[in-house]
């Protein structure tokens, strides 16, 4: 048990949520504002620290254990880069694949790729890139979350009446439709019907992409699908807490179904909610890729693509490793805000 003095105002409650496993309390005041808090099981700090470093250094070492497998991936594939150049002597072809070092041992090769990835040369050169994929898929979050346990907590409090199977079932409907099928009913509709509806003057104009509102066309149909998986599961989390034993004992105290839901159930339900969260935004992630190539968006999706048809290794496996990172962080990141919803669970 450690004992130390604190500020009172010093130690907030989400505070002590990030920190499971640790009793504070707090007694008498002394001078002041001043008070003593007993800090019992404090080891509990060291271990939580330590879990969090276990889980960040696993995001790089994931990163690398990607790079390498994508790296010797793309070394199978038929061609090279200096290849694709077109007719060539055999000296033209030597003296190409010496310009670019691909005539060094292939470890040597990953070395010095891997040295321009982690010192930041390909972020400075793909940063236009990485923002307009961020937009695009931060917006797709949104869209897919807002929308999601919108319609995911009116249905619930509408079980079993015709607003929640109409809602259920499009929530169904949506999320079993592809993305790729989303962006062409939404480039037909944009781009064709519009246009014929309106006499051209308001209709959807995809080249070129993505400036002003034009990004929220690849957003909506990258996020709409996912809306309806949330939206299931927000429903079921919802459901299921609200015959527990705890919303039961909340009614019996006269507290109306809506006060039931807004004050005690939410707060449980959203951890089933959260839980879902990092499969979406991992899917959001990696489905941009498709939807990049459909809109034809400038981004990292379409970047990866590219650089994997052109043979160039260096941005294809600097793109793929920013990806897994990418993923690895918000994943983390959901993670975190467990014992913030829930203190008894643990990172």
């Amino acid at each position: 048990m450690d004992l130390f003095l604190t500020k009172s105002s010093s130690i907030p409650c989400s505070f002590r949520h990030w920190l499971p496993g640790v009793s504070v309390q707090t007694y008498g005041s002394a001078v002041g504002n001043t008070v003593i808090t007993v800090v019992e099981d404090g080891y509990e700090i060291t271990r939580f620290l330590w879990r969090l470093a276990g889980r960040l250094l696993l995001v790089p070492t994931s990163a690398l254990i990607g790079s390498v497998v994508i790296f010797s991936a793309l070394h199978f594939l038929p061609g090279d880069p200096v290849a694709r150049e077109g007719h060539q002597t055999p000296l033209q072809y030597e003296q190409g694949m010496h310009q670019l070092g691909l005539d060094l041992p292939l470890a040597v090769q990953y070395i010095r790729l891997m040295a321009r990835i982690v010192n930041g040369d390909l972020a400075r050169t793909l940063q236009p890139e990485a923002v307009l994929s961020g937009k695009i898929g931060f917006l797709a979050a949104v869209i897919a979350i807002a929308l999601g346990v919108g319609i995911g907590m009116t249905s619930a409090r509408k079980a079993n009446t015709a607003t929640d199977r109409i809602l259920i079932s499009l929530a169904l409907a949506v999320y079993s439709v592809p993305n790729f099928v989303w962006a062409f009913l939404l480039v037909f509709v944009g781009v064709t019907v519009l246009f014929n509806l309106t006499g051209g003057l308001i209709f959807y104009d995809p080249n070129p992409c993505c400036q002003g509102p034009q990004i929220l066309m690849p957003a909506f149909a990258l996020g709409v699908p996912f809306a309806g998986y949330v939206a299931r599961h927000t429903r079921a989390s919802i459901l299921e807490e609200l015959h527990r034993d705890y919303a039961t004992t909340a009614r019996a105290k006269g507290l109306a179904e809506e006060q039931v839901i807004q004050v005690h159930v939410l707060r449980n339900a959203a951890i089933i909610v959260l839980t879902i969260v990092g499969p979406v935004v991992t899917a959001l992630i990696t489905g941009s890729m498709v939807i990049e190539q459909f809109f034809a968006v400038p981004g990292l999706g379409h970047e990866l693509i590219a650089s994997i048809l052109s043979r160039n290794y260096t941005t294809a496996v600097g793109v793929f490793f920013y990806y897994v990172v990418l993923i690895g962080i918000a994943n983390l990141i959901v993670d975190l805000l467990y014992p913030l919803l829930d203190p008894r669970l643990r990172l």
